[in-house]
């Protein structure tokens, strides 16, 4: 039985006015496929729907063989249609972080695309970086990270440049420059009381490791610079684990270890 509702009514004026108009649009072949694969769906036989269309049977045939295949492209005038815009797949941009002794580099998606930014351009990199963020491209924590201070703290030089332009990220605070001043041996040093604070279980706060510095080593940083560092070096993603570690090598064999080598 055929689908088609035997109670439509057909005018050939409004048919002529609007396949002229579809013509003009979409194009005679595409226009001719939409009518055949209707047709096909109301249940008329193949050799006629192409007949009816002025259509090769053959290639009638191949264009229900491509809509098995690829669905609505099939439809589209692969004269016309550019293959590389129908294989393009819009990503949305994906922002990363990195750093190493000389720049901060923001990462646009593709290796080619990155933002250098000079280490000691602390301002130039807060307005950056603040202004990723303000967009969404980036969020608190990843800037916290870099940055070495607090998800809140980030909110709050947002609300700043937004409110009072990057004027007011100038950071007044005398010894602000102290964080570039971390030679081989400061690093070792932090990283050794970083280290002893984790294994015995006492607190490894850039506070604390602060004074420790001041006390046992003679070297004066702010809080700030170390937790800047810590995030750095890394360290606050071992402070968990490093006791443990610790634990299972004491109780190691030495031959094992000797094995590993």
């Amino acid at each position: 039985m055929s689908n088609c509702p035997f109670d439509l009514k057909f005018s050939n004026n409004l048919s002529e006015k609007r396949l002229e108009k579809a013509f003009n649009k979409l194009g005679t072949s595409v226009v001719h496929r939409i009518m055949g694969f209707t047709l096909f769906l109301l249940g008329a036989k193949r050799e006629n729907i192409a007949k009816h269309l002025g259509l090769p049977f053959g290639t009638f045939l191949s264009f229900l063989t491509r809509i098995d295949k690829y669905g609505l492209i099939a439809f589209e005038d692969r004269r016309k249609a550019d293959p590389l815009q129908i294989n393009t797949i819009e990503r949305p941009l994906k922002i990363s972080l990195t750093m190493n002794d000389q720049y901060f580099t923001v990462q646009l998606g593709r290796e080619i695309q990155s933002l250098n930014i000079p280490r000691n351009n602390l301002l130039q990199l807060k307005v950056v970086l603040l202004t990723f963020f303000n967009s969404g491209l980036l969020s608190a924590k990843e800037l916290s990270q870099v940055l070495g201070v607090s998800e809140r703290h980030i909110r709050e030089l947002n609300t700043k440049m937004h409110e009072h332009d990057a004027f007011s990220l100038v950071d007044k605070r005398k010894g602000q420059i102290q964080e570039y001043r971390f030679t081989p041996e400061v690093k070792a040093e932090l990283v050794q009381q970083f280290t002893a604070h984790a294994i015995t279980g006492k607190p490894t706060s850039s506070h604390v490791i602060s004074e420790q510095l001041s006390q046992r080593c003679d070297i004066h940083l702010s809080a700030r610079s170390i937790r800047f560092h810590v995030n750095k070096l890394g360290l606050s993603q071992i402070k968990k684990s490093l006791p443990d570690l610790v634990e299972t090598l004491k109780k190691t064999p030495l031959n094992m270890l000797e094995m590993d080598k």
